[in-house]
């Protein structure tokens, strides 16, 4: 099996009512997916998160048997091809290709499944343009554990008043027995990170995500220190093995969340899963794209063991965004939903999913 041909394909999605966290107002969902074709026919999809040039990558490409993917991602890298970012869409659709030339589901390639459902939690709950804000927030939550999700995850980083009224008010609302995340999208300095993760405290989160400056490692050690009983989460805009060294060494984060299409597909992600797990810290990946990313980061996580396993482990949680997202939900001829709390992964070779090209074609800005 050799490559024959690449297509690049920059999607944009406009949302009906923007919504913000910490940092921004999001207006559009985008996407950069690619395509890649082979000389039996089958085509292989992946999803990163930087623009692809597509004359560079088809000179690195052509000619090349998808089975060598991790060769081919050391080659993108050394040669200095576009960053990992963009290399993570090659490489899931790399891996999209393998799969679907042994007939087998990604997830048996990376070694077998510890789970085929997987408990998702709602990622939702931004800050909107609304009146009576805490209680379009408490009714957002309500929906998602009335749907059957036992967990969720709520946007904070936006001011002391905002994260602890909110906070409060939503964990009355759902009651003690649901999972609480917060995100605070790295919206503080350390002294304010800790200052507002005291006061959350009080209504028990489960994690307290991104409290400060993604790459700050002394910063995020600070937090967590003095943060007792407060797990840190981290680490999705992380780029490749090297960018987790030091924060998971440092053992800066309870839990490290690498996001597929960012830190470098399949390949380099099973080396950063690795290297947490020989530090003893948790791995739940982020999750913010189109059903391609979905996909792909289902198959990851289904292998990723309990760790430590035993009769009553820690949920691996998958993040389910429950945003308003047309490349998630149309992009896909079947999409994949959270079902009562969960989402099962899919079985079908490769990615396991078909693409719509009327709903690719609808949303390209190519």
């Amino acid at each position: 099996m050799k490559i024959t041909d690449v297509h690049c394909h920059h999607l944009s999605y406009p949302l009906q009512e923007p919504f913000a966290n910490s940092r921004q107002w999001v207006h559009e969902r985008t996407a950069h997916v690619i395509e890649i074709h082979t000389d039996n026919g089958l085509v292989g999809w992946g999803e990163g998160t930087a623009a692809i040039a597509v004359d560079a990558i088809k000179a690195h490409l052509f000619g090349r048997d998808p089975f060598d993917s991790r060769r081919i991602w050391v080659d993108l890298a050394d040669q200095g091809w576009g960053n990992v970012a963009a290399i993570s869409a090659v490489d899931i659709a790399l891996w999209d290709l393998q799969g679907k030339a042994v007939g087998r589901p990604i997830y048996q390639l990376l070694g077998g499944a510890s789970r085929l459902k997987i408990p998702a939690y709602a990622s939702g709950l931004f800050r909107r343009q609304r009146p009576h804000n805490t209680k379009a927030l408490t009714d957002e939550a309500q929906g998602y554990v009335d749907a059957g999700f036992g967990a969720i995850k709520m946007k904070v980083g936006l001011g002391r008043h905002y994260d602890v009224t909110n906070v409060a008010a939503i964990r009355q609302a759902v009651g003690d027995q649901i999972l609480f995340a917060v995100d605070a999208n790295c919206g503080y300095d350390v002294g304010t990170a800790i200052d507002v993760g005291r006061r959350l405290a009080d209504y028990d989160p489960y994690w307290y995500e991104e409290p400060v400056a993604k790459n700050d490692v002394a910063g995020n050690i600070e937090v967590r220190l003095a943060l007792p009983g407060l797990r840190i989460a981290g680490g999705e805009q992380l780029q490749g093995l090297s960018a987790y060294r030091d924060l998971i060494s440092q053992r800066a984060f309870d839990i490290v969340q690498p996001d597929i299409s960012i830190a470098g597909g399949f390949t380099e992600c099973q080396r950063i899963e690795a290297l947490a797990q020989a530090h003893g810290l948790r791995v739940l990946p982020h999750m913010w794209g189109t059903a391609i990313r979905l996909a792909a980061t289902a198959h990851w996580q289904a292998t990723i063991p309990d760790d430590p396993e035993g009769l009553c482990p820690q949920p691996s949680l998958f993040e389910f965004d429950m945003t308003e997202n047309g490349l998630r939900t149309e992009l896909a001829c079947e999409p994949i939903l959270a079902t009562d709390g969960f989402v099962s992964v899919p079985e079908a070779p490769g990615l396991g999913i078909e693409i719509d090209r009327k709903v690719l074609e609808r949303y390209s800005i190519n």
